[in-house]
């Protein structure tokens, strides 16, 4: 056999071996997960009773007139986490399995699509941030738009899965508590980031915070604030998790 093709079947050889560790590594490597949903309750805020007035005939009154409106172009998720982490094969045979519940660390997904690209997640850009909030209706110029509420780029970093995510290079905010906005910084709580695969699919990321006080008061792991039409179609949303021990 000439030294030429020798060399042709060595690098062949390597070229296989290489392609099967990459599509092993790409099996093998952490994703998020799609997380089954329990419902808990659901709330919304009373109506406001109107104020009144009874003035003197043949008179011109000047009013200021104030409310508090529920926005329905927003909606928002709350709750706890619990999950169970495994070692186990594609027909669901488990060789390993670590203790269930506890208050586990990770990320909470929520997008309007039932598949991500996980492996080229990123930052959200402006341009599919603008095509979304668009495709649901929201004003170019409304202050309560995708684009204003979450204008800010103040994030810790994070994972997502091998995916790494850098500190304040997503558009981000982070929801109240305890009736209160926060001072946005890297280590606020609940902290919610807008991230985006290759087929610019939005996620709405929230980091999880163990048995932190929420907005009402109340302990939850996560807080995450997501639009909807303002239309009368209701967006549907899908719920993944990632967690570690």
């Amino acid at each position: 056999m000439r030294q030429e093709q020798r060399q042709a079947i060595v690098m062949l050889g390597l070229i296989v071996v290489l392609a099967s560790f990459i599509m092993v590594f790409k099996m093998a490597r952490a994703e998020p997960e799609g997380a089954g949903v329990t419902y808990v309750s659901n709330t919304t805020k009373n109506s406001s009773a109107p104020d009144f007035r009874t003035d003197a005939k043949g008179t011109i009154t000047t009013v200021l007139l104030t409310t508090v409106q529920q926005n329905i172009k927003w909606k928002a998720y709350v709750g706890n986490v619990s999950g169970t982490l495994v070692l186990r094969d594609a027909d669901s045979f488990t060789l390993y399995q670590w203790p269930t519940g506890g208050s586990p660390d990770g990320k909470v997904y929520l997008t309007m699509n039932n598949t991500i690209d996980w492996s080229t997640i990123q930052c959200a850009n402006d341009t599919e941030v603008i095509t979304l909030q668009t495709a649901l209706g929201h004003l170019s110029t409304a202050v309560d738009n995708i684009n204003n509420t979450f204008s800010n780029k103040i994030h810790e970093d994070f994972d997502v899965g091998v995916v790494p995510i850098a500190n304040s290079s997503c558009k981000s905010t982070a929801t109240w508590i305890n009736n209160t906005q926060q001072t946005l910084t890297e280590t606020s709580l609940f902290q919610e980031v807008l991230l985006m695969d290759l087929s610019s699919r939005i996620v709405f990321t929230t980091l999880i915070d163990q048995n932190v006080v929420g907005f009402d008061n109340k302990t939850y792991d996560f807080q995450a604030l997501v639009p909807d039409y303002t239309s009368a179609a209701v967006a549907t949303y899908y719920f993944y998790l990632e967690i570690s021990g």
